[in-house]
């Protein structure tokens, strides 16, 4: 039973002292447990004063265009918060963009194959921010058409451009 005890009092001797050593890392404000925003932030504020200047915040791409919109109380700098608000922000939207695209492209793609005609061509569909381009070779003029209409009728679709062609005989 003594040993027992012995060894229960080395590991909550370990344990606390991994405890204080978190704690004096987080104290100190390194980046140990830090989220990918906050260590993009902190590599980014390089006076170390807590805020991005405009020309600090430039750096990252994502700000290049929208550091106004990101500065929300107009003080020509951002804090973390606003960093990671907008950051957050955009990154959604693009993924939703992304994801919209890829949604669009399945869904011409599957209403192609299920079209008469369409099954052994060699049709590829692409999508960016709501423009289909169809491209590859088809059997007939028709189906050139028939391709940009069905493209064209999806949810989502802003524009068609067409470069598919009629394969020579």
């Amino acid at each position: 039973m003594n040993t027992n005890f012995k060894i229960s009092a080395i590991f909550l001797v370990l344990g606390l002292t991994a405890m204080s050593a978190q704690a004096v890392e987080f104290g100190n404000g390194n980046t140990l447990n830090d989220n990918p925003t906050t260590k993009a932030f902190k590599a980014l504020d390089t006076d170390n004063d807590g805020t991005l200047t405009y020309s600090e915040a430039k750096a990252d791409k994502t700000f290049a265009k929208g550091i106004r919109k990101a500065d929300l109380d107009n003080d020509k700098t951002l804090d973390e918060k606003e960093y990671s608000d907008y950051k957050s922000k955009v990154q959604t939207a693009e993924t939703k963009r992304i994801y919209s695209d890829s949604s669009i492209t399945t869904k011409t793609k599957a209403k192609l194959l299920k079209e008469e005609g369409f099954k052994g061509l060699q049709v590829s569909v692409k999508t960016n921010h709501g423009v289909v381009l169809l491209s590859g070779f088809v059997d007939t003029e028709e189906q050139i058409k028939q391709a940009e209409e069905i493209a064209s009728g999806i949810e989502g679709v802003k524009s068609v451009k067409n470069s598919l062609v009629v394969k020579k005989s």
